[in-house]
């Protein structure tokens, strides 16, 4: 079972070509570091808050495996594609 999930909220895209090319990338450095996407997609459907534009679940093995994938020279290198490109927000959850 997986102990921990990144979840990413994008509220907006402001670049749609340059946050193509950082999914095209993260995929890659994701699977390197044993990440599976659980969920990523734009078909949300609203609950309560604002709706965001898409949102990206990823679960990893561990906390340790999680940091060292967002904070690899890897992912360094194409972070801001996202950063420039989106309006969003990021967080580790840890399984107890």
């Amino acid at each position: 079972m997986k102990k921990v999930v990144f979840v990413a909220i994008i509220e907006e895209i402001s670049n749609q070509e340059m946050y193509d090319n950082y999914i095209k990338n993260v995929v890659r450095i994701i699977q390197s570091h044993n990440g599976e996407y659980i969920a990523r997609s734009n078909k949300i459907l609203q609950f309560s808050g604002d709706r965001p534009e898409r949102s990206v679940i990823i679960a990893f093995d561990s906390m340790k495996e999680a940091r060292k994938c967002f904070y690899s020279e890897e992912y360094e290198k194409i972070k801001h594609l996202r950063e420039d490109s989106t309006k969003s927000r990021a967080f580790f959850i840890e399984n107890d």
